[in-house]
């Protein structure tokens, strides 16, 4: 909700400042022009392309009873961050305009996600049925990051209406994600007794992805200088190369994933032209 906030109080205060030169811009104000700078707030549901379906790595600590007592589940995924509001903050796009009608850009998105592992400390007794100190869970080792830039071009289209600016182009995609976790401790009274019962080591998955898709899109120029716009992508040809290692010093055991999307990707534009 703050962002929410955040972003109509600064459009409304870029309005107000630009008012006054509203009336006397004429139509080629509104246009971009050769050298002109855009940077665009991008607000979508999704900036990143699924990889929340593949299987990273089993468990490999020991298995007490029919459960294993850890926070980690039995097999891990990458996480999906695409589920969000329409107008949660995506990414930054950045345009550069070579001529009136053709520009190159640059956007990108990241996060990393670190949890720290600790260790489990057993419960202290007096008594067997009186508790000094209660016994605290473990806290397994986690480490998420993920990265995904975009580089293409874009042709704008002049029509008849100076505020309404079309355009269509190419952008390809490079993705990075991984996972690393483990489990530090196996789940018995006594930790000392259960190191052979313990994760032989983080378990990790890697995925490496590229991306070939066609753009199009339109803005709109509210005042000279600010924009609103909305971007989709008509057809796209996703490639993954996934590395999986169940613990350190064994081989990768490697995969592939192919997607095709028509109409994906969604994306509403807030831009700044200079």
């Amino acid at each position: 909700m703050t962002k929410k906030i955040l972003l109509f109080v600064l459009l409304g205060v870029w309005s107000l400042s630009l008012h006054a030169q509203e009336a006397a811009a004429t139509g080629s104000d509104y246009a971009p022009k050769a050298g002109n700078i855009q940077v665009n707030l991008l607000l979508g549901k999704g900036f990143f392309y699924s990889a929340d379906g593949i299987l990273l790595i089993p468990q490999n600590a020991a298995i007490v009873g029919n459960s294993l007592n850890t926070g980690l589940p039995a097999y891990l995924t990458l996480s999906d961050p695409n589920n969000n509001s329409l107008l949660n903050m995506i990414g930054i796009e950045a345009k550069y305009f070579i001529t009136d009608q053709i520009a190159v850009s640059l956007s990108g998105a990241g996060y990393i996600n670190n949890t720290p592992w600790r260790e489990a400390v057993d419960a202290t007794k007096a008594e067997p049925d009186v508790t000094i100190f209660p016994k605290y869970v473990n806290i397994d080792a986690q480490l998420k990051t993920r990265v995904v830039a975009n580089a293409g071009g874009q042709y704008y289209f002049t029509v008849g209406n100076d505020r309404i600016h079309p355009y269509a182009g190419v952008v390809g995609t490079f993705q990075f994600a991984s996972l690393s976790a483990q489990s530090t401790y196996a789940g018995f009274d006594d930790a000392s007794l259960d190191a052979d019962k313990r994760d032989a080591g983080a378990r990790t998955g890697q995925l490496f992805g590229w991306a070939a898709s066609a753009v199009a899109g339109v803005e709109y120029s509210l005042l000279p200088g600010l924009t609103v716009g909305f971007e989709i992508k008509p057809f796209s040809y996703y490639y993954s190369g996934l590395a999986l290692f169940a613990q350190p010093g064994l081989d990768a055991m490697t995969g592939e994933n192919q997607d095709y999307a028509i109409f994906a990707q969604p994306v509403f534009k807030v831009g700044f032209r200079f």
